[in-house]
């Protein structure tokens, strides 16, 4: 290693040494500043930083120091927490009932006077709340109980999902959907895959299909 290259290195750990020092100290000055009773928003007007460094800021003061208690919301501000919460809580409900009665989310937007995304946010918390994670595990979680009450009134037949759409007036969009739902069925040992070829129809091919078939009944 040469003479400039250790003399480099020095310099780069002085520096990074006056950073950390210099960074410390704005820290504890935004320490000061919530004790003295400003939130979070007002110290990071007053430093100069972002909200989201003020964040940090404060987690990382709550780690190192066990006595830094800034204090907490007043009275008036908890109270107009609470009451957002109360609206938005009733707002989310409002859109449950508008979606069991089969309103699409134009429509529900329509109805409630929001815009089509806080309706989507609606839908990404109804997807979270119950344990679906995608719009197609929305969908397959609606359809399995149709699709396993059309597969038990025919037992032992072999029914291919575009069979399944036709018998329960499904649009074309759903196959991937009924072969998810199928999927499931299967691992729960309530169907059985039957491979075979397109051979039915005014159009036979030897391509490759996939039929279902019902067997919860024999087991």
């Amino acid at each position: 290693m040469t003479a400039a290259t250790r003399a480099r290195q020095r310099g780069a750990t002085r520096a990074r040494a006056a950073y950390a020092r210099q960074a410390a100290d704005r820290r504890e000055e935004f320490g000061r500043l919530r004790q003295g009773g400003a939130t979070i928003a007002q110290g990071a007007e007053r430093m100069g930083v972002s909200y989201e460094q003020a964040r940090r800021w404060d987690v990382q003061l709550r780690v190192e120091k066990p006595g830094y208690a800034p204090p907490a919301r007043s009275q008036a501000m908890e109270a107009a927490r609470q009451r957002w919460l109360a609206k938005a809580q009733a707002r989310y409900e409002a859109y449950l009932e508008l979606r069991e009665q089969g309103l699409k989310p134009e429509a529900i937007a329509q109805r409630m006077g929001v815009s089509l995304g806080t309706v989507q946010r609606y839908q990404r918390i109804y997807r979270k709340h119950s344990g679906i994670g995608s719009w197609w595990g929305q969908r397959s979680a609606e359809l399995k109980p149709r699709i396993l009450a059309c597969l038990q009134q025919r037992p032992g037949v072999e029914l291919s999902a575009y069979d399944l759409q036709r018998k329960l007036s499904l649009a074309t969009d759903h196959t991937y959907s009924v072969h998810a739902v199928m999927r499931d069925l299967i691992a729960e040992g309530l169907a059985e895959l039957v491979p075979g070829v397109r051979d039915r129809g005014v159009a036979p091919s030897v391509a490759p299909a996939r039929r279902y078939r019902y067997i919860g009944g024999d087991r």
